[in-house]
């Protein structure tokens, strides 16, 4: 049976990562355990992956303990700790699991075609910002709010492309910055009127947008370039066998239409990835101060 987490044992994990061990076998089947990052709600988060765990459970023939962390760092630890052994990361928390425990990225969903991923800059109507060159011209005046620190789509990418492209460095450029975790919270935060402009991931955006989850009194002002971003990542210590097995699961869910856990994946479909198509990520999170050579 899958086993997820409650809100309270999820937000008891901070510090610790998540609690029990790798895949391990005995009398019963053997069991996986797979974490996912809180990119949104964590309650939400486990809700998101619970049809997935079931299939994975029904394809491996394993039992699936499906858990999240209370941030993103805490599934970098897990998984450090070998905690986890399937992992579903932002492209900077797996470049920082990558670097730590060589975990290694076996596929990455695909919508309408592309695999690559967006971040979008929001405005509150109050602020009249309509584009990037008002964001520039009243930024020291402006309340920004992003993600989690860790969170690709959410603070890295958006800070990366407000210094490469705009030449804004936002904790000196804007008149406060904040972060609050999930993009769904972002979004929430300007719509409320807490934070004048927010960064999150634009699918995500999109969906809260389909969905009405945001009102019309927030302004969409630019989206980024795309890059890499939200692998499922398996640990070091799993074989090759049982990473072949999950990797096939994975692909095999557009072939057996099972179109309701791809939806909930935000994905048409699943395919094979590799480190080389996160290594221009380097750039982003070594300019944030996230990773180095001599890091450990």
């Amino acid at each position: 049976m899958t086993t997820v987490r409650t809100r309270r044992a999820v937000l008891g994990s901070v510090g610790t990562g998540l609690v029990g061990g790798c895949l391990q076998t005995g009398q019963r089947s053997p069991t996986l355990t797979m974490g996912v990052i809180p990119d949104v709600d964590p309650d939400t988060a486990i809700e998101q992956n619970t049809e997935l765990a079931a299939y994975l459970e029904s394809e491996l023939d394993v039992s699936v303990d499906l858990r999240t962390t209370s941030d993103y760092a805490g599934l970098v630890q897990a998984m450090t700790a070998e905690q986890v052994d399937l992992g579903y990361f932002g492209g900077v928390s797996y470049i920082l699991a990558h670097q730590r425990v060589n975990a290694t990225p076996i596929v990455v969903g695909s919508k309408s075609g592309r695999t690559d991923w967006h971040s979008v800059f929001l405005a509150h109507e109050s602020t009249a910002v309509t584009s990037m060159d008002d964001v520039k011209r009243t930024a020291d005046s402006v309340d920004l709010v992003f993600g989690d620190p860790l969170s690709t789509s959410g603070t890295v990418m958006p800070t990366y492309y407000l210094r490469r492209r705009h030449d804004l460095f936002p904790d000196r450029a804007f008149k406060s910055v904040t972060h609050v975790g999930a993009h769904d919270a972002v979004a929430e935060t300007v719509s409320g009127g807490n934070s004048d402009i927010g960064a999150l991931n634009a699918r995500i955006y999109d969906r809260l947008v389909e969905t009405s989850s945001v009102d019309e009194t927030v302004t969409e002002v630019w989206r980024t370039p795309g890059f890499a971003d939200y692998p499922w990542a398996v640990n070091d210590t799993l074989d090759e066998e049982t990473v072949s097995g999950i990797s096939d699961a994975f692909i095999s869910l557009d072939e057996k239409g099972r179109d309701a856990i791809l939806d909930q994946q935000n994905v048409d479909k699943y395919v094979t990835t590799g480190h080389e198509d996160f290594e221009a990520l380097d750039d982003a999170v070594r300019m944030m101060g996230l990773l180095n050579d001599d890091s450990d």
